[in-house]
């Protein structure tokens, strides 16, 4: 269990600051965006920008390569993307990826990011990005047109990569591969968010424009412009709708609110009180892309002014409790206090200045760990272990509970804020083997209610 863990936190070095932007000057006279980049994204696209940081090997699809010029994401013809474009791929991530979206940090620390992004290729830094594509406006969707672009899908061969019922599982999926000669996975379209934005816009500009690096062509000399927004229409009938309270353009979504209750939390999951909590919907982002791989976790918390408890309850086709390979769940928080998102620990294992505390819970058995950065992963003493909780599956469903109490004699123990910091983390035996775990979250804020 201690090397899975330690594992997995090792995948995750593509995460936030450890330090304040002060101190970062300190250290790095070349700048805040050099830093920033070293801290946040080196570890996937490496130092030289080059798509080979430390942990490239583990992840699939792979990192970008920023020396290449060549932009998956962008509202612009040719290959220069505008700034906005790479700043929303920062901040909003890549869904069915391992990229993350950061949307916790300033507007002034993403443009130096940006600006040093750039520095990897002079062509990018040098030439003005063309003006953004204008979309027409659309038509009113119809059964008519779902049906005409259902047709569409079929005879332009999108069912190739895509499948017949758009869940990415065509013939000719496994065989894909980007321009760097590595292989890649179509998007099961069935399932949300897209990688470059659901609306209905950001679909038909995707189709209109394709996917640059990729076997995703562009329509806009293929097709008319009503035949793409059939396209579009059909696309959108086959998805699931996102889950009740998720919307991507809001960056408080995540937002895990800690209702108060009276007397002692219960660990049964169908307690009056937590039928009456809020779920908050967490999308996932596997390190290494399966087309059953888990998106969504669904959460809710509770708390009594001395414990704080966390419902934790996803999807699951299979109960796997025996053997090395088991389902679980984890909760990550700093130990220390963080009073800007700049200071969060490395999502992936912290450091020795920015320590984390882990909740694991692992087919019945709830275990506390502490880490201080890649290779310095321990696990508590029994007597020094205060989380408990519950699991249980139920009709396909894992329903998970974990509980700790506000205070705590541990110093390693991470404090119970009234607004603090959160991370999650999953394992699903059901899918092939991967190092770490198959999916985790962004770090996500959590508020204790009065």
């Amino acid at each position: 269990m201690k090397r899975s863990l330690a594992i997995f936190f090792l995948l995750l070095l593509a995460a936030c600051g450890q330090r304040s932007c002060r101190e970062a000057a300190k250290e790095y006279p070349e700048g805040k965006g050099k830093y920033l980049y070293e801290m946040h994204c080196a570890s996937c696209h490496g130092v030289k920008g080059d798509g080979k940081g430390a942990v490239a090997q583990y992840l699939w699809p792979k990192p970008r390569d920023f020396t290449a010029g060549i932009f998956k994401f962008r509202t612009t013809r040719g290959p220069i993307p505008s700034d906005h474009d790479l700043l929303q791929t920062m901040i909003k991530g890549v869904p069915g990826s391992s990229m993350p979206g950061w949307e916790m940090l300033a507007k002034e620390e993403w443009q130096a990011i940006l600006s040093h992004v750039k520095s990897f290729n002079p062509r990018l830094a040098q030439q003005k990005a063309p003006r953004s594509v204008d979309i027409p406006e659309e038509p009113k969707a119809t059964d008519a047109s779902i049906q005409a672009g259902k047709v569409l899908f079929e005879k332009a061969g999108c069912v190739a990569c895509h499948g017949p019922q758009g869940k990415g599982d065509g013939p000719g999926a496994m065989v894909l591969k980007d321009v760097w000669g590595d292989r890649i996975a179509p998007r099961d379209l069935t399932r949300g968010p897209l990688k470059w934005g659901n609306t209905a816009n950001d679909i038909y500009r995707t189709l209109m424009l394709g996917i640059p690096g990729t076997p995703m062509p562009n329509y806009e000399h293929t097709f008319t412009r009503e035949q793409i927004w059939s396209l579009v229409h059909f696309i959108q009938s086959i998805q699931r709708k996102l889950p009740e309270g998720y919307d991507p353009s809001n960056p408080h979504r995540n937002l895990i609110s800690a209702g108060r209750v009276q007397g002692e939390i219960p660990l049964d999951h169908e307690a009056e009180v937590w039928k009456k909590a809020r779920p908050i919907p967490v999308f996932l982002k596997p390190l290494w892309y399966e087309p059953r791989a888990t998106e969504w976790l669904s959460v809710k918390a509770l708390q009594n002014g001395k414990e704080i408890a966390f419902y934790i309850q996803w999807e699951d086709d299979r109960m796997d409790v025996e053997g090395e390979r088991k389902d679980g769940v984890a909760v990550q928080l700093p130990v220390d206090e963080i009073r800007e998102p700049v200071q969060l620990p490395y999502l992936g294992m912290g450091s020795p200045g920015r320590k984390v505390n882990i909740w694991q819970w692992k087919a019945g058995s709830f275990t506390e760990f502490n880490a201080a950065g890649v290779g310095n992963l321990e696990t508590q003493n029994l007597g020094q272990q205060n989380v408990s909780g519950k699991g249980i599956y139920e009709n396909g469903q894992w329903h998970v509970i974990l509980k700790r109490p506000f205070k705590s004699l541990f110093s390693h123990d991470a404090p119970i804020l009234n607004l603090g910091w959160l991370s999650f983390a999953l394992w699903d035996a059901d899918l092939p083997t991967h190092r770490g775990p198959e999916a985790f979250s962004e770090w996500i804020r959590y508020e204790l209610q009065e």
